[in-house]
């Protein structure tokens, strides 16, 4: 088997965001929140993604801390840590600081709302976007799938994404049969080929997958061993998503 360290980046950058699966958490006299995650490449478990919410001043504060390691034969051939702390204030992004080790490549986002716009600064300079409400990949926050530009916080691009609402379907987390609503989230210059699931009663974030040079990469809720889709559409099951539409 010969692993693509590619896959990875890819599913990394997706995934350096917020998280949310409301059924997990655990609130505290301060109204905080934790979040486990485990991270599953195809059916192997290769990480854990942890996050913590809460209010400070009428502002949610964000952070959020990931550790992947891919081994064959016992050696880690991929690495990956990214820890990350966000300020929303009104339902918009007011500030971002971001560090990440990409199996040796350093990334660094600073980034603040000023007003009139919102400035970036990266390793590869400064910069100011144009744009009302910024918005990262902030699952917890529906309002991200109104959004036609979102911020990656790993490495600060701006990127364009093309959201499809899926429809209803059902989820099965280990036992338990869930109705759902689906939405796809693209960028194909990037290679961002992202699902994720909402409770169709609650509204809630549930689940996220991406499927990167013919593999699957999964979040799953601690406490959660197994997800299945119960009503895949045919055409998904017969031609992987990463291959390029005519």
């Amino acid at each position: 088997m010969q692993f693509k360290p590619s896959l990875l980046r890819i599913a990394a950058a997706c995934f350096a965001v917020t998280l949310v699966f409301a059924g997990q958490a655990q609130a505290s006299a301060t109204s905080s929140k934790e979040f486990r995650f485990r991270v599953l490449l195809n059916d192997d478990e290769i990480g854990t993604h942890n996050f913590r919410v809460s209010r400070e001043a009428g502002d949610e504060i964000v952070e959020i801390d990931a550790d992947f390691r891919v081994t064959f034969l016992g050696i880690t051939v991929y690495s990956y840590d990214h820890v990350n702390r966000e300020r929303w204030r009104n339902g918009c992004l007011d500030q971002i600081d971001s560090r990440t080790d990409d199996n040796g490549d350093k990334f660094a986002v600073d980034g603040k709302d000023r007003g009139e716009d919102f400035e970036v600064s990266t390793q590869d300079g400064q910069r100011q976007l144009d744009a009302n409400c910024v918005m990262t990949f902030a699952y917890w926050n529906r309002d991200y799938l109104s959004q036609t530009r979102l911020l990656n916080s790993q490495n600060g691009e701006f990127l364009e994404i093309e959201v499809e609402a899926g429809g209803l379907e059902r989820l099965r987390f280990d036992e338990q049969q869930v109705a759902t609503e689906r939405y796809r989230l693209r960028n194909r210059e990037r290679g961002i080929d992202i699902t994720v699931w909402y409770a169709a009663d609650t509204g809630r974030w549930l689940c996220l997958e991406s499927r990167v040079d013919g593999r699957v990469i999964r979040y799953l809720p601690e406490g959660v061993a197994t997800m299945a889709r119960l009503d895949q559409p045919v055409a998904e099951k017969l031609a992987p998503r990463d291959m390029v539409d005519p």
